[in-house]
């Protein structure tokens, strides 16, 4: 995505909806890693 922000619009808005249009598209759908945690690389004297 090169798609440059239009003038005007909030900058959080339009991250919005390019996040959105993206789940729409699928390209969310079947990463690698999907369904599982997300690796803790943190000592557990750090939690």
């Amino acid at each position: 995505m090169t798609e440059r922000k239009p003038p005007g619009i909030p900058f959080e808005s339009w991250v919005d909806r390019q996040i959105r249009e993206a789940q729409q598209r699928g390209e969310f759908d079947r990463l690698p890693g999907a369904g599982r945690p997300l690796p803790d690389d943190r000592s557990y004297e750090e939690l």
